[in-house]
């Protein structure tokens, strides 16, 4: 590997774990999110910067990325799902994790496994709708950029 491959990886990993730290640090810092405390911060940072951070796609059977498509191509449940982030964000100063996205009143059906609700994220990530998959407390609506993958 060349230097400069070397030094734009080593750039990248800087980068993502100063977003790491600054999302973490404004979860900590929130008033109205008492259980994430320093200790726990710490927790999440060491296993999100850890050997295996950032690494979070589950594999889904056919039938749950069938459900999981069809749930995020729902364009009011998607809104619904987007709003309740930007309301989250939007009180707290930071986004939601993905737990506290995953128990949001009323977005996801009754018998939702936690298989769909990761193939969900991953759709929406992957559809250009959503942001921050990767980073604790980041999630977040995309804005600019929106991919443009055809649907099969």
């Amino acid at each position: 590997m060349n230097r400069t491959a070397v030094k734009d990886r080593r750039s990248a990993r800087q980068e993502r774990a100063a977003r790491v730290q600054a999302s973490i640090a404004a979860a900590v810092t929130c008033p109205l999110c008492p259980q994430i405390t320093r200790e726990v911060g710490l927790e999440i940072l060491t296993k999100t910067l850890g050997p295996g951070g950032g690494r979070r796609w589950w594999k889904s059977t056919r039938a749950v990325q069938e459900r999981a498509v069809r749930l995020a191509g729902d364009r009011p449940w998607r809104e619904d799902a987007l709003a309740w982030i930007d309301a989250y964000r939007s009180a707290h100063g930071h986004g939601p994790s993905w737990q506290e996205f995953w128990r949001a009143p009323c977005l996801w059906p009754d018998e939702a496994t936690t298989a769909l609700l990761n193939t969900v994220m991953r759709q929406l990530h992957e559809d250009g709708y959503l942001d921050g998959t990767k980073t604790p407390f980041a999630l977040c609506r995309r804005t600019v950029g929106r991919a443009t993958r055809p649907r099969a």
